[in-house]
């Protein structure tokens, strides 16, 4: 069981490392694309408004896809972290309980031991054992 936990976990971690590295990379294109339009800017003829308004509006929506992947990976960060600590809480549950099972049986043992034997209490259960002459 909790190997599926500890795959389904991995998975999640293996799915955050890709999409990490894709947002990092669409970061990356910006950046690239906004410097060779200010280099382009500074060297060539200016943009048209036209232009502007439509560059500025493709880089408000990778902003906000930007911003949705982030949020998307602090969700699936703090579910790890959910599902960690209930795993962790469980087995501390588990641990303690079969502790507390040893110790009634250790209780049960030792209280047994301790117990004196009445001699008549004990040949009750016994059958009468009959022997010698007449018997």
């Amino acid at each position: 069981m909790s190997d599926s936990g500890n795959n389904g976990i991995q998975g999640a971690v293996e799915e955050m490392a890709q999409a990490t590295g894709e947002v990092a990379k669409d970061v990356k294109d910006s950046v690239g694309e906004m410097i060779e339009t200010n280099v382009q800017t500074a060297v060539g003829t200016p943009p048209t408004p036209q232009q502007i308004q439509q560059k500025q509006a493709e880089d408000q929506q990778k902003i906000t896809e930007t911003r949705r992947k982030i949020s998307w990976f602090k969700k699936i960060d703090q579910e790890q972290r959910r599902v960690i600590q209930e795993n962790k809480q469980k087995e501390m549950q588990r641990l303690q309980s079969l502790q507390q099972e040893k110790q009634v049986k250790q209780i049960k043992l030792e209280q047994k031991k301790a117990q004196p034997i009445n001699p008549a209490l004990a040949m009750m259960g016994k059958p009468e054992k009959k022997g010698g002459v007449g018997g």
